[in-house]
């Protein structure tokens, strides 16, 4: 579900490419015969939902809840699919739409919790490569770290939060303070990589924090492996060129600020500013 907040025959032609014109009775363009594969099939894209500059929620967007990390081990990427997403139309995107300029933002990984934007030529030196590949997108990602902000829940020397749950008062403060792109990610965007979670697996400042022994609840076997997501909002370039900003609340069902091992997920629901004008400053979208 999307709500906005302000602002708001087919063809066939068959070419026949061969050395010369033949006179005969058939024409061989290939010397093996062989017959050109159809092109593929898209499903229809759903309706588009934003169609002007201003901020907007998305509530329980379902990543792939098929899959499970039970009896994995914490370093497979679980093979969740891909869940791709457009912030400039405000709608889901299939899966085949994976390599086109349709998706801004894609969740990865292990409950959809990796952060990629779309930019076509992500590739790694293990031949992997990013959910975008061959799209003519040129998207990126910025991590937001407000140090005033993250002072009244986060400890910076342990990486860990010094209050839990986090408010999602924290989480709207440091999103509102927001006024126009930052300097640094029109700098320097994320874009061969993605956003992980915080200091997890050797990762660096994330946008949620992971209690991956329960540590913080000790004794309560229910507050083990609970994501919460963190004050830090992430401010994205768009397939198509345009500025976000975006602030996610949580993974799970129905947006719990308190969650549990109870709360189903992944469910993705956070809100966000589209500039669709090229535009840098984000008051013009209030």
């Amino acid at each position: 579900m999307i709500t906005k907040f302000k602002n708001n025959s087919l063809i066939f032609s068959f070419r026949i490419a061969c050395c010369g014109l033949l006179l005969a009775p058939f024409v061989a363009c290939s010397d093996k015969g062989e017959t050109p594969e159809p092109e593929p099939i898209l499903p229809e894209l759903p309706a588009i939902t934003v169609t002007s500059s201003g901020t907007y929620t998305v509530n329980n967007l379902p990543g792939d809840t098929t899959q499970t990390m039970s009896g994995q081990d914490v370093t497979s990427d679980g093979n969740f699919q891909t869940i791709y997403y457009s912030l400039e139309d405000g709608r889901a995107i299939p899966k085949e739409y994976a390599a086109t300029d349709k998706w801004d933002i894609a969740f990865a990984g292990i409950y959809n919790s990796s952060i990629w934007a779309n930019h076509g030529e992500v590739q790694f030196e293990d031949g992997s490569k990013g959910p975008g590949f061959g799209s003519t997108g040129r998207g990126g990602l910025h991590l937001v770290v407000d140090s005033e902000v993250d002072s009244k829940y986060y400890d910076s020397n342990t990486h860990k939060p010094k209050v839990l749950p986090i408010p999602f008062s924290y989480l709207d403060e440091a999103y509102n303070k927001i006024a126009e792109v930052p300097a640094a990610a029109q700098a320097k965007l994320l874009s061969n990589g993605y956003l992980n979670l915080d200091h997890f697996l050797g990762s660096g400042d994330g946008y949620a924090f992971y209690d991956f022994y329960g540590t913080m609840y000790p004794g309560n076997a229910k507050k083990s492996h609970v994501v919460y997501n963190m004050a830090r909002p992430i401010i994205i370039k768009t397939a198509k060129g345009n500025w976000a900003k975006v602030i996610i609340y949580s993974f799970y069902k129905n947006k719990p600020e308190d969650p549990d091992r109870d709360d189903k997920a992944p469910f993705i629901s956070f809100k966000y500013t589209i500039l669709k004008d090229k535009s840098t400053d984000f008051s013009t979208a209030e």
